[in-house]
């Protein structure tokens, strides 16, 4: 039988992973988005921006479904 603990930690350890390719997905669409401003494209530009910001939402979900994971398993220490 598994410990409890142990799969616990491995889906904290396992959104954490997605945390880092959402990301770095993030990064990609800055560099590019900055290239497009560059460039004077704007429009292309503003696409960019749309997709980081959809990278960013589903990095914040991620975090909170991380905090309330350890909420859940946390104590209170005085």
């Amino acid at each position: 039988m598994s410990d409890p603990a142990t799969g616990a930690r491995e889906e904290q350890a396992r959104r954490l992973d997605t945390v880092v390719q959402e990301a770095a997905k993030l990064a990609d669409h800055a560099c590019i988005a900055a290239t497009h401003f560059r460039a004077g494209e704007i429009p292309r530009a503003g696409a960019h921006i749309l997709a980081l910001e959809g990278h960013l939402i589903a990095v914040r979900r991620l975090l909170d479904e991380v905090a309330v994971a350890h909420a859940a398993r946390a104590t209170t220490v005085i």
